[in-house]
């Protein structure tokens, strides 16, 4: 065994050796004139694409970026980094040339290209839906949470009621028949004739013969039967009810968002799709208000960038949620450019050689798992 792995890692490593080699072979051939003075990176947060400081960002494109700008021969000081707040505003000033390479989550849409130009694809996403996962076992607040949300209250006030109209009806048959329950003043006899009832309708428990008249042990019978089938009635419906609000949403296509609690982070590309496709949605500013509503049973699902949500998911910056199957609108993230920059070629030629090195495909599988 121990052979074996030796001989599988002299093997990986020779591949990964070789890949290395071949990146540094093509970047060699890439034809690039240095710039005069340092690029200006407009960027946009975006975890796990874009994170940490402003001047000194990191994640998946800034670490993308800098395989090509090793590969281009530029150093740290050759290039600065600006954030900008949306990808609308970090692509309206790469158009006007306020930056000379836009990086984010940047998807490549007709939209986009229009005003500005892309670089090859260095990632294949969609949009993601994530729904709550039940299977873990509901928290005491969300189970609180569906049960003031649901038509359980109302059957618990209904029994109650129906217990109290028995205990009046028990004191109205009884009261002037000698009854032992009545014989120490009417509050005492009601409070007695309460408890007699809870016993009679929740339990089924009575004894005809402790009542005087004859209608009022005709009752007890008659309440006995009742009683059984109320409280197998009432059991019924608590555990239909909450196993129904346990269910967890199915979202497997598009149609299946109709009528349910959909939420999407405002001015968000998940926004403008749900606008398209005449989805109704709840708009979101930040992840723990979507953290919020989820725990509080108010959202069935969330529509972001896929790539986003699942970093979010494996970080644990979002808890007792899953991703569905689902995926909304295919798209490529690539590099922005000013039309007609003369940096697009290199470029693009950069962007090749890093996505074919071994090592960049094992920092995909790290970050998002098998693709």
């Amino acid at each position: 065994m121990t052979a074996y792995f030796r001989i599988l890692m002299v093997v990986l490593l020779c591949c990964v050796s070789a890949g290395q080699a071949a990146a540094q072979a093509g970047c060699q051939s890439v034809q690039f004139a240095r710039p005069d003075t340092p690029l200006v990176i407009g960027t946009k947060f975006s975890p796990p694409f874009v994170m940490g400081a402003k001047d000194a960002p990191e994640g998946l494109v800034i670490d993308f970026w800098g395989r090509i700008s090793d590969c281009l021969g530029l150093g740290r000081a050759d290039y600065s980094f600006v954030e900008y707040g949306t990808n609308a505003d970090l692509i309206a000033a790469t158009n006007a040339g306020e930056v000379d390479l836009a990086l984010s989550a940047l998807p490549v849409t007709l939209a986009n290209e229009t005003v500005v130009d892309f670089s090859h694809p260095y990632l294949e996403a969609a949009l993601g839906v994530m729904v709550p996962d039940r299977s873990r076992g509901a928290n005491f607040g969300l189970l609180l949470s569906r049960i003031f949300h649901s038509n359980i209250l109302s059957i618990i006030a209904g029994l109650l009621g129906f217990m109290v109209l028995v205990a009046v009806i028990y004191w109205w048959m009884e009261r002037r028949s000698g009854n032992e329950f009545f014989q120490q003043g009417p509050l005492s006899g009601m409070y007695r004739s309460l408890i007699w009832s809870a016993l009679l309708v929740f339990q089924g428990q009575g004894n005809p013969f402790e009542l005087k008249s004859r209608f009022g042990q005709l009752f007890v019978l008659l309440l006995m039967f009742v009683g059984v089938t109320i409280i197998s009635s009432f059991t019924a419906i608590i555990t239909s009810s909450l196993t129904l609000q346990a269910l967890e949403p199915e979202v497997n296509v598009v149609a299946d968002l109709e009528n349910r609690a959909v939420a999407v982070m405002s001015q968000s590309d998940s926004a403008a799709w749900a606008v398209e496709a005449d989805i109704a949605v709840i708009p979101m500013q930040v992840f723990s208000q979507v953290q919020r509503n989820i725990d509080e049973g108010l959202i069935d699902a969330f529509v972001h960038e896929r790539e986003v949500l699942q970093y979010l998911i494996n970080q644990r910056s979002l808890t007792g949620v899953k991703m569905s199957p689902l995926e909304i609108e295919p798209r490529s993230y690539a590099i922005a450019m000013p039309p007609g920059s003369a940096l697009r070629e290199a470029i693009n030629q950069s962007v090749l050689i890093v996505s074919d090195d071994p090592e960049w495909a094992e920092v995909l599988r790290e970050e998002f798992g098998s693709r």
